[in-house]
């Protein structure tokens, strides 16, 4: 008899001879496994409970990661089992006539049945996973809070995805995430999954796993191991939270009405979820919670986490909204969903534009965004980079505003109020007449990233800021060229060469009098530290798409390929050994400053393998 230790060692250099084996074996410890090149389980002997899970949707037999919460569970049923060959059966006292649970096994499904005879209904049976370990998430429809309909989609960010389908159409499964939610709320992170057992209503239920991936299939990519991440991961931007019911940071952490358009442009690249779901859908829902009047972080009255520490909504929050709803309705083309909801749209784009005080084309923040105006009682400045004292006219929120408003413009078109499409163009008209002379930095080269009251110019080189205005069409090709070159030279002279770790924000430091976080932790006075230039993937994207929109495909691949190769590493995600800091941001030379542990918009980068496609 072997250790259960030395048989997870032996399994995994067995290589052909076990993987296929196509049945469950006993593990010293009396417990049963079952291994296939797509997962490997591992169940108590004494009751249905996971002991060891892990995937690999690519089928390489990469199955060392389990990611189980490991805790005591207290069995108030007894249950005896059996295994024949691929199938492990539980019986109960009440249910000796046939499996209360029973798992079959195939090499990339398993099917988990529960079937009720008489007596008691039978217990659910819970799939718990240690958040620490893996960011898993459930994404499907919500029918309410913590349940999920089927089909449904169970995704583990570098390891692998289920498509999970039921038999039995009236019965939700149970989801729910915890971190936690407050500075003295403590616990560990956990992702849960409960199965409902068989009752006297459904007698027979069976859950069926099947092992996917999901990516879009590219004809430049195939056979090529470069985009193993790509395929294993392109999903990740899509984490739910069950407790709001809305696309979130990640499953346990807080949605952000300003990271909305990022799902929307992701959603319209991402094949179909399921039969019944598409990304698009969970856009939708996530919106449907706006609409309804949630508040998430970037707006006055998010109670959630820490809150939201400003007077005033974030600047980029309504074009976020209003790009996520219009990019909805322009490629599902739902004119009905659009009629239902355009007046409530339209209400956040007035709004947005009444920020425009001095009419000067350019919508603004509460804030002054004057150096040294971050002093006092603490408070967030106009945007998603909230450590950086971004105020009043603000560059990265006035693209967004451009973008969403050229987007309105559209479905009132579309929806035939030509009003309404002649004011939204004109004011998008008059936005980017206004931007360039705005922002444009002759000093530098390149658009600073806010004008404050005083009519300051605050630039630190964001990239971010300038391959935006290029993405959404502010600046001309020429003008987006000469602001590329100027920043990739910049990068040289600041010797930014990590690739692998994304790019920074901004390229040279946040002075103390334009940081408005003032702790070291995020960054105030520490360089490369958070968003003081800390290297992210998160807003790389728009970086290389600019540089291939511009034809410079060698600069664009010489930062796309080194971070496809951190994504099949898993190099974004997780805790960073001995720390507590986590992969989502990191300095130059790769310590860990995140926080979050799984970061949703890292993976936006993903799009710019269509770009590298597209101009081939």
């Amino acid at each position: 008899m072997q250790s259960r230790r030395h048989f997870i060692k032996q399994s995994s250099l067995a290589g052909i001879a076990l993987i296929g084996r196509g049945k469950w074996v006993s593990t010293r410890e009396n417990n049963f496994s079952y291994l296939s090149p797509y997962y490997k389980l591992e169940l108590a002997a004494a009751g249905p409970q996971l002991l060891f899970f892990s995937t690999d949707n690519l089928g390489q037999g990469q199955l060392s990661n389990s990611p189980v919460l490991k805790q005591k569970v207290a069995n108030t049923v007894a249950y005896n089992s059996s295994i024949k060959k691929n199938t492990i059966s539980y019986y109960t006292g009440d249910h000796k006539a046939a499996p209360a649970w029973e798992i079959s096994c195939d090499k990339k499904s398993f099917t988990v049945q529960t079937v009720w005879k008489e007596g008691a209904p039978i217990a659910m049976f819970d799939l718990s996973f240690a958040q620490r370990l893996n960011h898993c998430t459930l994404l499907g429809a919500m029918p309410g809070q913590q349940q999920v309909q089927f089909p449904c989609v169970l995704h583990f960010p570098g390891m692998g995805t289920f498509r999970i389908h039921c038999n039995q159409p009236g019965v939700a499964l149970g989801y729910d995430a915890y971190r936690f939610h407050g500075p003295n709320e403590k616990g560990e992170p956990y992702i849960r999954l409960s199965l409902p057992g068989a009752s006297a209503g459904n007698p027979r239920i069976s859950y069926q796993f099947e092992s996917v991936a999901i990516f879009p299939e590219l004809p430049g990519i195939r056979q090529d191991a470069r985009f193993d991440g790509f395929r294993k991961n392109f999903i990740n931007i899509f984490q739910l939270n069950p407790r709001i019911q809305t696309l979130a940071n990640n499953s346990a952490s807080d949605a952000c009405a300003f990271t909305m358009y990022l799902y929307a442009e992701m959603a319209r690249k991402t094949p179909a979820l399921t039969p019944k779901l598409t990304a698009m859908d969970l856009v939708r829902s996530s919106l449907e919670q706006y609409l309804a009047g949630m508040k998430a972080y970037g707006q006055v009255g998010y109670k959630g986490g820490y809150g939201w520490q400003s007077e005033f909504d974030s600047c980029d929050s309504a074009p976020s909204l209003i790009m996520s709803a219009c990019y909805y309705i322009i490629d599902t083309k739902n004119l009905a969903w659009a009629g239902k909801h355009y007046e409530a749209i339209k209400a956040w784009a007035i709004t947005m534009i009444d920020t425009d005080r001095n009419k000067d084309g350019l919508i603004e923040y509460g804030y002054s965004g004057n150096a040294g105006s971050w002093t006092g009682t603490f408070k967030r400045p106009a945007n998603w980079w909230d450590t950086i004292g971004f105020g009043h006219d603000d560059a990265y929120s006035n693209i967004l505003a451009y973008r969403a408003i050229t987007l309105l413009a559209t479905v009132a078109e579309q929806l035939n109020n030509k009003k309404d499409e002649e004011f939204f163009t004109a004011f998008a008209t008059k936005l980017k007449a206004a931007f360039y002379p705005a922002f444009y930095n002759s000093a530098t080269g390149v658009l600073a990233g806010w004008r404050s009251k005083d009519g300051q110019l605050h630039d630190y080189y964001f990239l971010f800021v300038n391959s935006m205005a290029i993405t959404y069409d502010l600046v001309d090709a020429a003008t987006g060229r000469k602001l590329m070159q100027v920043l990739l030279q910049k990068m040289k002279e600041v010797n930014y060469t990590r690739f692998d770790l994304g790019l920074p924000g901004n390229l040279i430091p946040i002075t103390d009098a334009d940081y408005t976080h003032h702790d070291a932790r995020w960054g105030y006075q520490h360089f490369q530290v958070y968003e003081n230039g800390g290297a992210t993937g998160c807003y790389a994207y728009f970086t290389i798409h600019a540089l291939f929109k511009l034809g410079m495909r060698q600069e664009a691949e010489a930062i796309l390929f080194p971070m496809l190769e951190s994504y099949t590493r898993n190099g974004f995600q997780g805790q960073c050994p001995g720390s507590e800091m986590t992969r989502d941001w990191k300095t130059w030379s790769g310590e860990c400053w995140g926080y979050e542990g799984f970061l949703v918009d890292n993976y936006l980068p993903f799009l710019a393998v269509f770009d590298r496609e597209n101009r081939s």
